[in-house]
């Protein structure tokens, strides 16, 4: 079941005035009766000039110099909402993860990740092991030469 509530146009445009008037996301949860964390997310969104964007976000692929300056940034004191806000980060949950992760493993911790599944690799390593795979490719292919000539025998038989 989805728990996902889709507020109306006219409740963004009164949690947008109100950011406007200098109210904090706190205030705006309270004034318009809303969950605390669906209006933190309004907040950054609405910094970043997106509130009553109707379009739907995709997926976002922040390059590893992007992670790492934003990271630095909140490190040197800058809020989660000022960096969120500034590197246009879809959500400060992202933010948390970049900011754990650089903590456990340094900037290279974002250079360091290959995209996707690793490669499989099937070629032999060493010339023994690629001999044995040849060896055994030319029995696999002997025995299935054996078995089409068998079976031309059996049909040429009928």
């Amino acid at each position: 079941m989805d728990r996902k509530v889709i507020h109306s146009l006219e409740t963004r445009i009164e949690a947008a005035k109100l950011f406007d008037a200098g109210f904090g996301y706190k205030a705006v949860a309270s004034h318009l009766g809303l969950n605390l964390d669906s209006v933190r997310h309004w907040q950054d969104r609405y910094l970043q000039g997106r509130l009553l964007d109707s379009t739907v976000m995709g997926k976002k692929f922040y390059p590893a110099a992007v992670k790492v300056a934003a990271v630095e940034k909140f490190l040197a004191g800058a809020s989660k909402t000022e960096v969120v806000a500034e590197f246009e980060i879809s959500n400060r949950g992202m933010l948390t993860k970049w900011i754990s992760a650089y903590r456990e493993g340094g900037p290279e911790i974002f250079s360091a990740k290959a995209i996707g599944r690793p490669r499989k690799d099937s070629r032999p390593e060493t010339l023994e092991q690629r001999l044995a795979f040849l060896e055994m490719e030319n029995e696999i292919l002997k025995k299935w030469v054996a078995l089409a000539q068998e079976e031309d025998r059996r049909l040429s038989g009928l």
